[in-house]
Formats: structure tokens, sequence, C-alpha cells
């Protein structure tokens, strides 16, 4: 661990639930008065628990859809993305980030802003995700293979038993047209972690369409909708675990895919 991470690791042991909650609810103040005139259609909001641990599942177009989770659910949300976002100053972490099926989509005069914003601010990036509640985890392409322990689950099992919010998506990828990648079977290996800790933890499965809805001008070129579903609960009793992870994932992807006849009735056919 380098001098970096261990002074970051440091930060964020000194960073209490309370305080990060109110660092959470002043930064969702600024988003809301900058996104003041952003309006956003939501049904199911209900599902989502007053109190105690929940994972927050939703399909993923891009940024947008983070945006108004944020402005939208009432509770702090821990938000699990990717960890080299945060070492854009770091010329290993670009490489992940270029090489993943996230950044090759990238052009040159992103690549370039990218590489310009990260030498930049970096530094104030990291910290800043930190203290909102961001849970990193690598990017993991043929070229970077996984390592263990560097995939944030042992931080998301932490902060459910804790009793938090926790929004993932389990695509490890976006498609802006609405049409769903295969969900990972991680999210059946979280419920397996949580099992064996005798947390028995609720998904809500959300649908959105939120994509292009943010115009230049911050207002909305149309209206974003979110729909949420009715909390799903998985318990592991020892079956095979391959066989289990590959059922949570479908299940969760099921149920998310009616919800987005809802939220986006026009979207393509899922693949």
């Amino acid at each position: 661990m380098s001098a970096a991470e261990m002074n970051q690791r440091e930060h964020l042991d000194t960073c209490s639930g309370s305080a990060r909650d109110l660092f959470y609810f002043r930064i969702k103040g600024v988003l809301a008065r900058i996104f003041s005139r952003l309006r956003c259609d939501v049904e199911g909001l209900e599902y989502v628990p007053q109190s105690g641990p929940a994972i927050l599942v939703m399909n993923h177009t891009g940024w947008e859809e983070i945006l108004c989770a944020i402005l939208i659910v009432p509770r702090p949300m821990r938000i699990i993305g990717i960890r080299e976002l945060m070492y854009l100053d770091d010329p290993v972490g670009r490489a992940r980030i270029f090489d993943s099926a996230y950044g090759r989509s990238f052009g040159p005069v992103r690549r370039g802003l990218t590489v310009l914003l990260g030498n930049a601010l970096g530094g104030v990036v990291r910290r800043r995700l930190r203290e909102f509640g961001f849970i990193p985890a690598r990017v993991f392409t043929p070229a970077w293979p996984p390592l263990l322990g560097s995939n944030g689950w042992r931080e998301t099992v932490a902060a459910l038993a804790a009793g938090e919010l926790v929004l993932l998506f389990p695509e490890g990828g976006y498609k802006r047209d609405g049409v769903m990648r295969p969900f990972k079977p991680g999210l059946g290996m979280l419920v397996r972690w949580l099992s064996r800790r005798h947390l028995d933890v609720p998904i809500v499965p959300i649908a959105q369409r939120t994509a292009g809805c943010v115009s230049w001008t911050l207002g909305h070129r149309y209206t974003p909708r979110l729909v949420f579903g009715p909390p799903l609960t998985f318990t592991f009793n020892g079956e095979n675990r391959r066989t289990f992870d590959e059922r949570v994932a479908r299940t969760v992807q099921d149920h998310i895919d009616a919800l987005l006849r809802r939220a986006w009735p026009d979207a393509p056919s899922q693949t």
C-alpha cells in the first residue's frame, strides 16, 4: 500500500458515519441548487426502506441516473464505482480506465481532458469522493486481472452491516440506448457474504430513463423517470455457489427489465 493510500485509509477511518452524512447532505444541497430546474418523474420511492440496510440496483446508462438518485432518495447512499476514477492523476489508473469497456469509447478530446483534469484535480477528487461515501472497485479487463480484496465488497458489507444504503450497477458498463448488459454474478456473491454474517439485506430494483436528460443549461431535455420496485430478498442455503450467483443476478435483472417497460416504454428490446 502506497503512502497516499495509507493516508486515504486513515482519513476514511476518522470520518464517522454522522460526519459523512452531513457532508453528503451538504453536497446534495449544492447539487439541488445547481440542477434546480431538473425535474424527475418518480414511481415507487416508498419501496426504499426508511431505515436499515438495503442494496439499490439500477440499470446503467451513464451519469445522469446517479445524479437523479442522489436528488431523489431521501437517505444518504454509499455508491460503488470505478476505483480508477479516483486515480486519474496516476498513469496506471488512467491506463486501466482507457482499457475498460467504460473507457474504450473515449475519443481523443475526452481522453485529453481526462488526463488534464486528472493531473490537476486527482487528489481533491479522491478526497471528496471518499468523504461523500464512494466505495471504489477496480476495473477488471483481460489485461488487468482481478486482485484479491480490490472489488470493494468488504467495505460494502461493512456499510450494509452498519445499516446504510448502497447503490450499485451490476452491468459492469453502460449503454446509452437503454439495452442492459448482462448483470455480473458478483451481486450473488455479495448476498452470500451477507448471509455468512446472518444479514438478509433487501435488494430494491430500480429502472430508469435518464440518458441525455440534462441540457447544457442544466435544465432538462425531457423529464427523466425512475421506477422503484418492491424489495427482493435472497438467502444462501449452501447450494452451488455459481448457480446461486447466476440466479440472483438473473432474477434482479428480470425485475428491472419489467420495471423498465414503465420507465422507458420505447427502449429497444433487451438482449
